[in-house]
């Protein structure tokens, strides 16, 4: 009865993992311009595609676009690209952990890094803050609930407030 309840997790536990990927394979990553995104042409309802997707300008002053994805799972995901095409920051927000890679592309290494310093401190739970100078990230939550950003400082554009942005 055992292999048989493990080899249900794997099958979903992959399925998950699929989906996820398929939601975010075409997304921009930090310090990258934006991809074109084939998720959003029309797809059947049994695809894992985005279940919604918008992009809005801000006030020229500001000069940055805001691209809203709205995964199957639930979990809502802004991009925040300035006036030179270049996503600066990522913000996230809820049920599933997005695929973190993706969307920090090159950065990605930094955020495994603070994971893996994190646990050879025995830390466990909690938010994992990474803070250089081309790099922040925050990233925290549980099962059911997770939240967090990060953005690149010198990619904001001038006179923006990043805090403002982030949750």
């Amino acid at each position: 009865m055992k292999s048989s309840s493990f080899t249900t997790w794997r099958v979903a536990s992959g399925a998950l993992l699929a989906s996820l990927l398929l939601c975010t394979q075409a997304q921009a990553a930090l310090g990258r311009a934006p991809q074109p995104r084939p998720a959003d042409a029309a797809t059947s309802a049994t695809e894992s595609a985005p279940v919604a997707r918008q992009m809005r300008a801000v006030p020229a002053s500001e000069a940055y676009t805001v691209s809203t994805i709205v995964a199957p799972t639930g979990t809502v995901v802004q991009e925040f690209v300035n006036a030179q095409q270049v996503v600066f920051a990522v913000v996230w927000q809820g049920p599933v952990l997005p695929d973190l890679a993706a969307f920090f592309g090159d950065h990605y290494v930094a955020f495994q890094r603070a994971a893996k310093e994190r646990r050879a401190a025995g830390q466990r739970g909690g938010a994992l803050l990474a803070q250089q100078p081309d790099l922040v990230m925050v990233s925290r939550g549980r099962m059911g609930r997770f939240q967090g950003h990060a953005y690149i400082p010198s990619l904001v554009p001038s006179g923006v407030n990043i805090q403002a942005l982030l949750p």
